[in-house]
């Protein structure tokens, strides 16, 4: 009796996440487009299944979503999805007129819908073209599976110095070599690259990963590395005071 009535005390506090979680499902069922469904193509009993799983008044949702649900339905475009995302937004505002709602609540929803507000210009222009991913899903297991191997390789959890020892690098030669069949077709592909498209290619890598080091620098290494600038400075002062012909502007 004694946890039971302790349980009776979060009560609540469970319904109202619960409440809030739902909000959240919601915006992904409409984003995911799985309530598109193509003409003369009814739904399997498994897809009416998962499809429940995002129906609020449905008792059994569940927050495992599969591969299926991230992937964009070729029927959505950014205006079908624009109009009922919008009147959701709509009419999930007005809850906050709603007396019964807590105080945490009704914070936790004037959040969300700021942040809903903000992030909209930005968040359905994907649906209209078919190579731009909707979620950044796959990139981020591409990034896992580097970690991975590369923990396996050399035993370290912080992969940072692979990064920037390698820059850029580290994701190309992952694709090409994940396959033997890419890698055969790097090397026919290696084969015809001009040496000058070479030379300008790897200029940028360079580039591009002296930047990433110098903001890991300034960022983990700052004392070390505003000691550095001041001695670089020293050096080209001292330099252009021994040149009175140097004229620095």
């Amino acid at each position: 009796m004694q946890i039971l009535q302790e349980r009776k005390q979060w009560c609540g506090h469970i319904e109202s996440l619960k409440r809030m979680r739902q909000w959240v499902l919601e915006a992904e069922r409409i984003l995911d487009g799985s309530w598109a469904e193509p003409p003369g193509n009814p739904r399997t009993e498994t897809d009416q299944g998962e499809a429940l799983a995002y129906n609020p008044n449905n008792k059994k949702e569940t927050h495992r979503y599969t591969k299926k649900h991230y992937r964009k339905n070729e029927l959505v475009t950014n205006e079908q999805v624009a109009v009922r995302f919008d009147q959701w937004r709509q009419q999930l505002a007005t809850k906050l007129e709603d007396a019964k709602l807590s105080q945490k609540e009704y914070e936790c929803l004037e959040h969300f819908l700021n942040v809903l507000e903000n992030v909209r210009p930005y968040l359905i222009e994907c649906y209209n073209r078919a190579d731009f991913p909707r979620t950044n899903n796959e990139t981020e297991g591409a990034i896992r599976k580097i970690k991975t191997r590369y923990r396996r390789i050399s035993g370290r959890k912080n992969w940072n110095k692979y990064l920037l020892r390698h820059g850029r690098n580290v994701g190309f030669y992952d694709w090409w070599a994940s396959t033997p069949e890419r890698w055969q077709q790097f090397r026919k592909l290696a084969q015809n690259v001009k040496k000058e498209l070479w030379i300008q290619q790897k200029e940028e890598t360079e580039k591009a990963q002296s930047e990433q080091l110098i903001r890991y620098r300034f960022c983990h290494l700052r004392k070390k590395y505003l000691n550095t600038l001041e001695n670089q400075w020293d050096a080209t002062a001292s330099h252009a005071s021994d040149s009175p012909s140097l004229v620095l502007h």
